[in-house]
This record gives C-alpha cells, structure tokens and sequence, in this order.
C-alpha cells in the first residue's frame, strides 16, 4: 500500500524517529565481543600467579581426599539450586499470563534453558534459542518469552540483593576492603531494596507483579544462590577458618562477579575471585582441588544432563511420528540437531587441546614404554593437538550445515580416538570422542549442504571464543608444568619424560591452525557479486508458490533474487548503504528455506554487507534465531477472515455505513481485468499522477508498488466510477493462486472524490474476495502497534511503543490501527531480523531510505 499522508498507508514512516548510529557504535560492539575473553584472560593470569606454588602431586592429593560423602552433599544442594532457578521461570509463566498445564514439562524445559545459558551464556552456542525452541509446546508468544526472561533476571538479581545482604548483616565475609560496618550497612541497604522491589506495586502501584508473586520469587531465587554457595562448602574435606556463613558470603559474591564479567559459566573469572579471598585462609592446593571439583559437579554434570534430557525431549516428540511415518520428522529434528552437534564437536576439540597441554599420568608412563615407539608417541600427541584446534574450526560449519564438516569431523575424531590412546592411553578421552561420534552418524543427511569451509568468513565472537580456548589450554599447560625451566633445547627434547616438550610443540601447532586459517580468509580475495539467473518464468513460479498476497512485489525491478539449489525457493532483496535487506518471508517451496537463508547470509557476509530481514512472520523466527539473528517487532499486520465475513450484524454496522455511502453518492464498483487495465491504462496513470501531485508525494518501492506500466497491467485492479461513468479511484488488486490471502497495494483517487471512497473499496473486495473463495483479507501492517510498555519489556519495545503512543506529529500511528480496526482483524507481529543490538538503527534507517526512494527523496516526502 502506498505511503503518504493518506490515513490507509500500511507501511512504516520511521525516517523521522530513526537517527543514524554513531560512529563509536562499531567500535563499542567490538569492545564488548571481546571485552570477556579480556576478561577471562586476566583471571586466568591471577589463577597462575595464586596457584603456582604447588606442584600437580599437591592437587591430586588434595582431589583425593573430596570423598563420596561430600559428593553426593554437593550433588544434592547444586540439585536444589537448580530446581529453583527452574522454579522462578514457571512463576514468570505464571506471571506473564501463561497458565501452567503440565508442571514437569515446563520445569524440565527451564532447566535445560538454565544449564546452557549457565554454561554458554550470552556466546554463540547460549540457550536462548533453546528457549525459543520450546516456547511454541508451552504456547508462548516471542514477547511472552521476552516478558518471561526479563522477569527472570530481576527476580534473579533480587534474590542475589536478599541473600548477600542478609549474609553481609550476620556473617561478613574476610574481604579487606570492607569492614565490617560497612559490610551490615551495605547489606540492610541490600535487603530492604530487595522488599522494596517485591513491593513495588503495592507501593508506586505500578504495573509490577503482585507481592505475594513477587516476594515467591525472591524467596526462591535466594535459596538458588544459597544452594549454590552450600554445593561447594560441602566439598571443603577439612575444617574452614571461618564460618558456613560467611564462606556462602564469599562464594555468592564471587558467582555475581563472574556472571557480572559475562564470560561463559564464568570460568575463570569465578575461581580466581574465590581464591583471592581466601588464598590466606585456605591452602591453596585444598582450594584449587575444591574449585575442580565445584566446576565438574555445579556446571559440567548439569550441563550433561540437559544435553542428555533435551535430547530424550526430542526423541519423545518424534515417536508419533515415527509410528505414523511422517514426513516431517527430518523437520524436527533439522531444529536442533546442527546446533547440538556444534556444540558437541567444538567441546571433543577442546578435551583434545587440554589433554595436549597435560602430562602422561606415570602410572601409564612406563606401559607406553613397554610396548610403543616414541616416535608413535611423540607423533600421536602432537596430530591430536592439530585435531583439537581443526574441530573447533569445523563446529562452524556444523552449525551452517555443510557436508564437507560433517565429514571431516567423523574422520578425524575417529582418527583422534586411535592417537589418544597411543599417546598415552588416554581411555577417558577416547569415550569422550566416541559418544561424540555416535551423535553425530544418525544425523548425516542433516549436513548436506555444499559449501566452503575456510574462505567462509568466521564472525568475532567465533574467534575470541576458538582464541579464547587455546590461551585456556595454554595456560593449564604452563600451570601444570611452572616447575620445568624453559631452555631452547626443550624444543627438540623427545623422550617419554619431556612433557613440557611435547606441550610446547602441541601449543605451537594448535595455534598454527588458527593462524593459517585466519590468515586465508584475512588475505584471500574479495569475491564478485552472485547474482542469481532470475527469468520472468522464476519470478511468476515463486510468487505462484507463495501463500502471501504480498510475495507479487517480486514483479518490481528495484529487487534482486537469492535462489536455492533447484529455483523452487527464493530471497527478494535490495541493497541500500551496507544493508541488504530481505524483503518479507522466503517465496516458494518451504522445504528449501533453510539453505536458502544460510546461502544468503553467508554470500552477503563474504561481499561485507550486513543482512537485513524486514517485515519477517512468526513462522521464520525459529530459523533466524538458530542462525544467531536478533529480532525486534515492528507492529502487527492486519487480516481479515473473509470465510466468516459478513456485512450482518450489529459489529458490521459502520461498515454497512460506509457502503451505503457509496451508493448514496451515485458512485459504483467495478473489478477490472486484466486485459481491461492494459487498455485503460493512461487513465489510471493521469488518477495516479493526480494523487501524487495532490500529496506531495513522490513513488515509494521496495516494500510499496509504484505506478510501472509492466507492474500495474499484471494485475485486476478494482475500480470506483461516478455517476458520468468517470474513474475517481482504483487499487491493483493482489491475490494468491491458492486463494489462501487477497490485498492491495496501490490506493489512489482525484482530489473531488468523495470521502471514504478507499474504504468503501476495501469493503467491496472483502464481499468480492468472499465470493470467490479466498480466505483472508490482508489489511497490511500498524508500524510499532502492539507493543509492550511494561517496565520489564525490552527497550526497543518501550520505545518504539512510545513513539506510538506520543508520535502523532510524525506519523499517524493510533490513527492507522484504529482505522483497521473497524474491519475487525486479527492481528499478527511482524519483526525486523539484525545480527546484533548495534545494527538495529542503521538497518531501520536504510529501511527507510530504501523504500523512499534513497535520502534526497526521503527527505522531500518528510519537509512535505
């Protein structure tokens, strides 16, 4: 529909609230994607420096007397934290509106949810589209799950302010730079602003959850973090110099640390905030052996059992597929499985450089002396490191789906599993690497993709992550073997003692990996354009696939095509500034949208734009999201049932209204054929020349038709005459062949036509479009409708809804939504899809420009 002054317009008018982003902003996210591996790094170098006065004998001795008693006590507690991590989502479910029908089910869900986002966090392979995956079995909309994490966090952090501050009042924990005074003032400031928050509603009478729901989640939330620091003071084998109390102090304030710093599970980070709190209280072997094992049981073994439960999730929903032999059952299994087997891959990599960076136990020491070559040796630890680094490298493109990883990562595992045990018998590792393997071969034909593996350009947060790994790696081996003095000569040492030798080959061959690859896609050439071979017989075949009326905006020239293997699915798209901005959902055939969308962003990635998606359905989300994009609504579109409509009844009397109107002022109603445009055109251009003259306004395109001949004369176009027989206004009408949706695009009419001519159009072809079969009316969308203003929503939801609400002067915003509202609709989100927070408002202002027809044009309409 067209976009002017004209009350009808659907699209959305933002140049005027969009500004372009600063220059810093490219910088401040480059900041902030490596700020945690800075981070991480740092405490890794305090760990060295706290732990390098003990030898690894002093650590196994310390590791052995962590008996099964203090096992199970930890077990236990990180058990119970955990059931109340899940435990305040299903009171945010509560909370949010979404009643909880099958209890186990939403808390094994939350669970799993937490352990990735515990241990992945905010990184590439996080749980938050886990999350996403699950929110359609729970029947949660994507703001409901918004609404549900945010309040997720305060409660989380809530819970934090209650417990540390009611630990800070009775037992202080030995921090030297803060006294105990301050440390009861700080906490009673800590606990009163917890209640006050839990009674914000009563209080400021805000639109804040109750009390009684609010202080459930509190409670709940401070058990979670007291669990938490009881799982490892449990794990303590001998008596402490302080109390339980005080020790829970410093073990909560430590994971808040740790989750403040944003590094992944806070690795690191957390261990070293611990140990230089209590590096004079507690040997530092007894601390470092705890923090081990506190590693293993708090983080990795739930981590496993999410893998393992999300995974028997996905078995359980296949099953009545399975027995009915679905088709869909590929699709299912398609959501998830390239991601877990990522996941997977890049962790066998890293068990690979951590074994490289450790000594052979010696108690094996002598059996590999009995009974293998050195060289056998020697050779087999360092190609296992090579493999490690190699892994990593092919998790990627797992993730994207390419056979040729999927390949690689099976042969070279399997080769791993054959070096680790010649190396050093290495059996654990060998498991590790074959249930790895076992994952991933039923799912082979899930990697079919052809594509390329090295020249594909990794994204940033892939290299801090594979970087950040091997300075992980590096530093344990540095750590493990502090006692070895370097010499030069360690470089060419080869006997069954030289651990430090074979750790120093393996750690250069390990990072010669990532720099040979960094440095092929670094230096290797820019690659030209591919522009797909669209004919006019493609184009008509994909709209004809399509279920959406507005899929016929292909037929515009300002739109190039993305297509999959076969040209059964494509992408319309134009480029504006370093955006290329897909227009809507993907056309044609469903089944090739998913290598479509990788080919796309991979092929726009390698020429250096930056991937748009601009008016995406509900139905995409899960895709996009996979894929790492981030989604922010735009407002809803608007449809009408057409199969129930009816011009009867008391709710479809302004409607009557308004065709009656019609009538009364003589004017009639005509459905134009084709062949009848094409010879009536020049009367419909002069209508059209007239309403752009009348409005100031200037074609619209990209997401609006614009009057083109060859555009126009594709259509029927409904027309209204007057009593002379006269054309005062016409739309082109817009259909799909399977009768599913019918729209409109262009509205124009001349100056004397009366008013309410374009909505008396819409009635006449909601009855026309009810005649003839088809079962809904797209009224297209309301900009920035339907959005939250809730204190918890997300900031671009508070913003833009209040650009809604208070923007009148720019755009006619209420005016549009209560203007479709009387056709009584159903309304449906509509999202714009970017790669990260920071390119939101650069991909909006191209949007804008892109559909006015560039700045000059754009800035035109709005002096207008």
């Amino acid at each position: 529909m067209e976009l002017a002054s004209q009350t009808m317009s659907s699209e959305p008018n933002l140049e005027i609230a969009i500004l372009p982003p600063p220059a810093w902003h490219g910088w401040a996210y480059r900041f902030g994607a490596g700020l945690w591996v800075v981070v991480c790094g740092w405490a890794l170098y305090g760990l060295h420096k706290e732990w390098s006065g003990f030898h690894l004998q002093d650590l196994n001795r310390a590791l052995s007397q962590i008996g099964p008693i203090h096992l199970l006590g930890a077990l236990a507690l990180t058990m119970v934290s955990y059931i109340c991590n899940a435990a305040i989502t299903i009171i945010g479910q509560y909370w949010a509106g979404y009643p909880i029908k099958r209890l186990w089910r939403d808390l094994t869900i939350s669970y799993i949810s937490s352990a990735f986002t515990m241990n992945a966090g905010g990184s590439v392979l996080g749980g938050g589209s886990i999350r996403m995956r699950f929110a359609a079995s729970q029947g949660i909309s994507v703001g409901g799950v918004s609404k549900i994490t945010l309040f997720c966090a305060c409660a989380c952090w809530a819970g934090h302010a209650l417990a540390c501050g009611t630990l800070l009042i009775i037992a202080p924990p030995p921090f030297d730079w803060l006294p105990s005074g301050v440390a009861g003032i700080l906490g009673y400031i800590l606990v009163i602003g917890s209640i006050a928050a839990c009674a914000g509603r009563a209080i400021w009478r805000t639109r804040w959850p109750a009390p009684g729901l609010a202080f459930s989640a509190l409670l709940v939330s401070a058990i979670d973090w007291l669990g938490a620091g009881l799982a490892m003071w449990v794990l303590f084998p001998g008596d402490l110099p302080l109390s339980v109390w005080s020790f829970v102090a410093v073990i909560t304030i430590s994971q808040a640390i740790a989750a403040l710093s944003h590094v992944p599970g806070g690795v690191g980070v957390l261990e070293f905030a611990i140990t230089k709190t209590l590096s004079g209280l507690v040997a530092a072997p007894v601390l470092a052996g705890t923090l081990v094992t506190y590693r293993l049981v708090f983080y990795l073994l739930p981590f496993c059992l999410a893998i393992l439960l999300l995974g028997i999730r996905e078995v359980k929903q296949l099953i009545p597929w399975l027995l009915r032999g679905g088709c869909v059952t590929g699709r299912r299994i398609s959501v998830f499985a390239p991601r877990l087997a990522s996941l997977l891959v890049f962790g066998g990599g890293f068990v690979l450089l951590l074994s490289a960076s450790t000594p052979i136990e010696e108690a094996r020491r002598g059996a590999l002396r009995d009974f293998l070559p050195l060289p056998f040796v020697e050779t087999s630890h360092f190609i296992s490191s090579l493999i490690g680094a190699l892994l990593i490298v092919l998790a990627r493109g797992l993730q994207r789906r390419i056979q040729a990883a999927w390949w690689l990562s099976i042969t070279l595992m399997v080769a791993a599993i054959v070096f680790s045990l010649v190396k050093g018998f290495d059996w654990e590792e060998a498991l590790i690497l074959a249930f790895v393997v076992i994952c991933l071969l039923p799912f082979r034909r899930l990697f079919h993709r052809h594509s390329t593996l090295w020249t594909y350009r990794f994204t940033v947060s892939w290299w801090l992550m594979m970087f950040a790994l091997l300075g992980v790696a590096i530093w344990l081996g540095f750590f493990t073997l502090w006692h070895v003095p370097y010499q030069q000569e360690l470089w060419w040492q080869f006997t069954f003692e030289s651990d430090a030798s074979r750790f120093m080959r393996a750690g250069i061959g390990a990072s010669c990996v990532f720099a040979i690859i960094a440095l092929l896609q670094a230096l290797r050439p820019a690659k030209s354009r591919i522009i797909d071979p669209v004919t006019p017989a493609i184009t008509e075949e994909l709209v004809r696939r399509s279920g959406h009326a507005g899929a016929a905006l292909a037929f515009l020239s300002d739109k190039s095509f993305t297509l999959g293997n076969d040209n059964r699915c494509g992408l319309m798209h134009a480029d504006q500034g370093r955006s290329r901005i897909v227009m809507g959902d993907p056309l044609g055939a469903a089944d090739e949208a998913d290598d479509l969308l990788w080919k796309f962003v991979e092929q726009t990635q390698s020429e250096g734009m930056r991937p748009v998606f601009y008016q995406v359905s509900v139905a995409e989300m899960p895709r996009l999201v996979d894929m790492g994009f981030k989604l922010f609504k735009l407002g809803e579109e608007a449809s009408v049932d057409l199969v129930s409509f009816s011009l009867e009844g008391r709710d479809a009397r302004r409607l009557r209204h308004s065709r009656n109107r019609l009538q009364a002022a003589a004017l009639s109603f005509e459905i134009w054929d084709q062949s009848t445009v094409v010879s009536q055109l020049s009367i419909l251009r002069g209508i059209s020349d007239s309403w752009l003259q009348q409005h100031r306004a200037g074609e619209k395109g990209f997401s609006l038709g614009r009057f083109d001949d060859d555009y126009i004369r594709r259509f029927r176009c409904g027309i209204v005459k007057n009593i002379n027989g006269e054309v005062v206004a016409f739309t082109n009408i817009l259909t799909t062949e399977g009768k599913e949706e019918i729209s409109v695009d262009l509205m124009r009419h001349l100056p004397n036509a009366p008013n309410g001519v374009m909505e008396a159009i819409f009635i006449e072809l909601m009855i026309w479009g009810h005649e003839q079969g088809f079962k809904r009316f797209n009224l297209g969308m309301a900009p920035l409708s339907g959005l939250s203003t809730h204190p918890m929503a997300p900031l671009w939801n508070r913003l833009a809804a209040g650009i809604f609400h208070r923007g009148e002067a720019l755009y006619n915003f209420q005016g549009l939504r209560s203007y479709k509202d009387k056709f009584n609709p159903e309304w449906e989100p509509r999202y714009i899809a970017v790669q990260s927070t920071w390119s939101l408002p650069s991909a909006l202002l191209d949007v804008t420009v892109l559909i006015g027809g560039g700045f000059l044009n754009t800035l035109s309409t709005n002096k207008s």
